[in-house]
């Protein structure tokens, strides 16, 4: 079999994920680590009983899960898809930071969480006549929107805003909407192929040449994420000399690499 007939699943995919990672070793290594390095913070961050601490604690803990995601993504030659998820792990990044620096609050996330609820539930209100299957949940839906009345949406623009890190939604964030998780003609481009005779086409393939910019990017994202927990002091000594190591190597690879230039 072969990746024409089966794609990224089956013995095709085993193969891509056995020989990939051995084809481009730079970039795995410092994801390893950087692996690593989030799974020590974690262990590190208390057991807290106030809204805050615990808050941060689930989205740290999101955090890893995306990065470790998008890293599996990544071998397994599904270097978009990476992509994608690397763009989740940046908006947690967000979030995450925004909670350390005191900006947001759990309340206020939690309110968030209301609002966005709220506008789905309006928008199949208003649409009930299109939605025949609306009408028995009506007035669930109803007293859902008047108990959530006061609820405050907050964009993720917001939170980098409020949080100084308007450098990486305006970086990073905007480079993978664009090129990745959004339905533009950037982000298929890598399925655009020239022929021998010069004539192009489309064709499904693993696009092994964007493994450093979905390795690199989930490496920067769970950087900054562990540098958030810095801010609510469960960094030692130990793990800041770690964290200072990781991130220069990270330059170092990123400008060999010129990933977005």
């Amino acid at each position: 079999m072969n990746f024409d007939t089966e794609g990224f699943t089956g013995e095709s995919g085993a193969a891509i994920r056995k020989q990939h990672p051995e084809n481009h070793m730079q970039p795995f290594p410092i994801a390893n680590a950087c692996s690593q390095y989030a799974l020590q913070i974690s262990q590190l961050l208390p057991d807290s009983e106030s809204k805050t601490g615990l808050a941060s604690r689930l989205f740290f803990a999101r955090s890893i899960s995306h990065f470790q995601a998008a890293i599996c993504l990544a071998e397994g030659g599904m270097t978009i898809e990476s992509m994608v998820i690397c763009r989740s792990l940046i908006e947690t990044f967000f979030v995450l930071n925004a909670l350390a620096e005191g900006v947001v609050t759990p309340a206020e996330l939690a309110s968030q969480d209301g609002a966005s609820r709220r506008s789905h539930a309006n928008a199949l209100l208003n649409r009930k006549s299109t939605y025949p299957g609306i009408a028995p949940y009506e007035d669930t839906l109803r007293k859902f929107i008047e108990e959530n009345a006061g609820a405050i949406d907050i964009k993720i623009f917001a939170l980098a805003q409020k949080g100084n890190t308007l450098a990486a939604y305006d970086g990073l964030y905007r480079h993978l909407s664009h090129h990745a998780a959004h339905p533009s003609l950037s982000a298929v481009d890598p399925y655009l192929i020239e022929s021998s005779e010069k004539q192009v086409h489309a064709q499904f393939r693993p696009a092994l040449e964007y493994t450093p910019k979905a390795v690199l990017s989930a490496c920067i994202g769970i950087l900054m994420s562990c540098f958030a927990c810095e801010k609510l002091g469960v960094i030692n000594s130990k793990t800041s000399e770690v964290g200072s190591k990781l991130w220069e190597e990270y330059l170092t690879i990123d400008e060999a690499h010129n990933l977005w230039g």
